[in-house]
């Protein structure tokens, strides 16, 4: 086998790129300044943007149908409030405590930005009957009672209304909540959620931040702190500018622990200058600024995902910069002279450098396919970074590295460079190399035997894998935001919407009376399923209706079987002042909704509601009228759809583009398949854990195997291409082995260790699904490390793809031995 194989014409190449950096050193760095200052600037255009729409196109379906049910029946975001007063004798119904509340209602409707309207005990809509036709629709506590037995009357009467149950108060009257519906939504333009225009779009001046920002200032005042009334605050709002303001503080946050970490650890394994430690911290920084100058410059928007981009540019690109780093220094070590040497090390690792970041700029590209913009987006800008840290390595670290005046001719060592003895290395990183060098040398059939013994386990694992994810589990236990909601999941009914619209395309088609029986079936139906705490609908109106009419007995809550009884209900609500109803119904009434509160839980037990519920309806279809899923519990379930779609495509693609790549660099297919082993095996074992272990596979972890494969590619292929190359020198697969392990093996550790101990980086934040994320991609990395040292080589020494043995060796050292 000769050497005209790509990858070795590719190396030629790069000395004369290490030549002309070095040669023009100072317009090098003064271009790296000057893209330094415009991707500075161009990063102070970027927004952020942790709405629906950073998940959703415009042109999503589901998306579309979502915001087209936002334009009938306004935002079905809400706010929260449940509270309790403990030491009191009558909890949230104690005299004092309801005059607080009514005081607390009043100031977050007055004060909370995009607030539509606040309801508690105090202000809710209550239905009176004055004879037999006249109906009386106001404020449940307009006139305020004056002593606590004309309260606990009206406490009475409050617990017995089925609707108000599970909503403004509990079954037993311990907890109480009030209730903020927003006048605006997620999908919402950014120009439509700024509060206060001169502030611009800053995170704290734009919905649903700033709203959640006065809530929490107006229950922290004295009078409502110290008032002894304990609060949870849960609801859409809070839920997500807590995930949003979680996201944007621990991406800045997890980047300086990444950088720290990656420090500590180049520092202790590379043994290098400062100068050698901090040029490829600047060549990572001015990457990672690169990166975000050019979303600021296409005018991007940028979405949860941005928490991951910086952290894993800085490890990925010191990675790439310990191969340059260990030949360079393995080279000057040898010659003496700082410039030959980085020639030297760009000539032998530019290639594989190169294609490592293709391949690895590759696995995130492929995340573009994917239905989830956010998940897309991220994808093209990780790989935009990775591309600038290659460029930068060539460049401006060639530059750093090639510092000072060369040595005279006379002090040079031009002989050829001897292979690594692994005394120059961090004890501990030589020991796992010679270590693995003697494993494969003694029992190859035992690495073979236990890697197949792992495929087996992690294949089984792969049919317990299931596609899930839950908001809930994105935070750890001690977030108070989770706390709350499981509390008002457990005592009042569920946070989570889930909705469906029922279209009648008829006026007043939403009045017909076997419809709403039907609709109240549904509803029984709905209720007696697993997840579902309270469902609510224009049916539960025309029974409120009917039970008032009939002095308040709780017998006549039901649907009226009189037509034209209904819609004079419904028309002496309307003359009569109230408004709620058309909050769940069009003015026409030719569409309404039914609304269902779930628990915060699994999207698969949402997608498990819809399809029970779609089933009944279809054995039992509302008469005249259509029913629609719609809501957020829908979209969350369209998400994780998407996540199964995009695993399976983005999945296979990747192995197709990393493997086409691998067989034209080593002009060889069985080359290019064989090198992928590693690469899958590593992933493959991971995701099998998962299944074992139960753990579900959500949008985030959706980027293990695509970041996991794209980042484990490069060893590879930094091994296969030394070792090809020691092959053709030595003509012995064996000694092959072994000399191309004790040449980039060190390396192949110390990235290893860097990249683990960069996303040990993502253990501190508040985030669990980042943190989860981090310990499965530091764990696939380091089950890559152990492909590369054991599996590859022994597949290399077994399958022998570059040709017959040559028996090189022997004769060299008889020849040398008589000399």
């Amino acid at each position: 086998m000769n050497k005209n194989k790509l990858v070795d014409k590719i190396d030629h190449h790069f000395i004369n790129i290490a030549q002309w950096s070095i040669a023009n050193r100072i317009w090098v760095i003064l271009f790296c300044i000057l893209l330094l200052l415009s991707g500075g600037y161009y990063t102070t255009k970027v927004r952020f943007d942790g709405s629906l729409q950073g998940f959703f196109a415009e042109s999503d379906p589901v998306y579309t149908a979502y915001k087209e049910y936002l334009y009938d029946f306004l935002s079905d975001e809400v706010t929260y409030i449940m509270y309790r007063a403990p030491d009191k004798e009558h909890g949230p119904f104690d005299i004092n405590v309801m005059k607080t509340i009514g005081n607390l209602t009043t100031a977050l409707e007055d004060e909370v930005p995009f607030v539509r309207e606040a309801t508690s005990l105090t202000n809710v809509e209550f239905l009176f009957a004055e004879g037999e036709d006249e109906l009386i629709v106001d404020e449940l506590m307009l006139d305020f009672p004056d002593t606590q037995e004309e309260l606990l009357a009206i406490k009475k009467k409050v617990i017995s209304k089925p609707v108000y149950v599970d909503y403004l108060i509990n079954s037993t009257g311990e907890y109480a909540a009030i209730y903020l519906e927003m006048a605006k939504a997620s999908p919402d333009p950014l120009e439509e959620i700024i509060y206060d225009p001169e502030k611009g779009d800053v995170l704290e001046n734009i919905y649903p931040q700033v709203s959640y920002h006065k809530v929490v200032e107006i229950l922290e005042r004295p009078e409502f702190a110290d008032s002894g009334i304990e609060f949870y605050l849960t609801g859409d709002v809070p839920m997500n500018s807590v995930y949003n303001y979680m996201y944007m503080g621990d991406s800045s946050k997890i980047s300086l622990y990444t950088l720290l970490i990656i420090a500590i650890i180049s520092f202790l394994l590379l043994r290098t200058s400062l100068v050698g430690l901090l040029a490829p911290m600047g060549v990572v920084v001015l990457s990672v600024f690169m990166m975000l100058g050019c979303v600021g410059l296409m005018g991007w928007s940028v979405g949860l995902f941005i928490t991951m981009a910086p952290s894993l540019i800085c490890a990925i690109g010191v990675a790439q910069a310990v191969h340059i780093l260990q030949e360079f220094h393995r080279s000057k070590a040898h010659h003496g002279d700082r410039r030959r040497a980085v020639k030297e090390a760009i000539k032998k690792v530019g290639g594989p450098c190169m294609l490592a970041a293709v391949t690895t700029a590759a696995g995130f590209l492929v995340m573009g396919v994917s239905e989830l913009r956010g998940l897309a987006e991220f994808g093209i800008y990780s790989a935009i970074g990775v591309i600038f840290t290659f460029i930068l390595s060539i460049t401006l670290l060639v530059v750093f590295l090639a510092r000072g005046k060369p040595q005279s001719e006379s002090e040079m060592d031009y002989g050829p460079i001897p292979p690594s003895d692994l005394k120059g290395v961090n004890p501990l990183v030589g020991s796992m190399v010679s270590g693995s060098i003697k494993l494969n040398e003694k029992h190859p059939k035992l690495v073979l035997t236990g890697f197949a013994a792992l495929f087996i386990w992690a294949f089984i694992g792969l049919e317990k894998l299931s596609v899930d994810f839950n908001f809930m589990d994105e935070f750890k236990d001690y977030v108070p935001w989770k706390q709350a909601t499981i509390k008002a999941d457990k005592e009042m009914g569920g946070i989570m919407s889930v909705t469906y619209v029922i279209e009648t395309n008829r006026e007043d088609g939403a009045k017909d009376v076997k419809l709403l029986q039907a609709l109240d079936q549904l509803q029984a139906y709905a209720e007696s399923l697993p997840y579902v705490k309270k469902s609510f609908s224009m049916a539960d109106f025309v029974k409120d209706l009917n039970r008032t009419f009939h002095n308040d007995d709780p017998a006549h809550y039901s649907i009226p079987d009189n037509q034209e009884l209904v819609s004079q209900y419904l028309l002496v609500y309307e003359v009569s002042g109230g408004d709620q109803l058309f909050e769940v119904v069009t003015p026409d009434f030719s569409r309404t909704v039914l609304e269902m509160r779930v628990v915060m839980t699994d999207a698969s037990n949402i997608r498990d509601i819809i399809d029970k519920i779609n089933a009944y309806e279809a054995e039992n279809p509302l008469p005249g009228a259509e029913l629609r899923e719609s809501g957020i519990g829908w979209l969350w379930v369209r998400i994780a759809d998407y996540i199964a779609s995009t695993q399976y495509f983005a999945y296979s693609l990747i192995f197709v583009i990393i493997a086409l790549v691998m067989c034209i660099a080593y002009g060889s297919i069985k080359v290019g398949l064989l090198s992928m082993i590693p690469n899958l095996t590593p992933v493959v074992i991971t995701l099998g854990g998962m299944g074992w272990f139960g753990v579900h596979l959500d949008y985030m972890k959706l980027l293990l195997a695509t970041i996991a494969i794209g980042i484990a590619v490069d060893d590879t292929i930094h091994l296969v291409t030394r070792f090809r190359s020691r092959y053709l020198e030595l003509g012995d697969y064996t000694e092959a082995m072994k000399a191309s392990l004790k040449d980039v093996g060190p390396a192949l550790v110390i990235t290893t260790m860097i990249l683990i101990g960069g996303f040990g980086g993502y253990q501190f934040t508040d985030l669990q699904v980042l943190s989860t994320f981090g310990i499965l991609l530091s764990s696939t990395i380091g089950l890559a490390l152990l492909a590369d040292l054991l599996l590859m080589p022994v597949l290399l020494q077994t399958l022998k793809p570059f040709g017959k043995e040559k028996n090189w060796v022997a004769p060299l050292a008889a020849a040398a031995g008589k000399s």
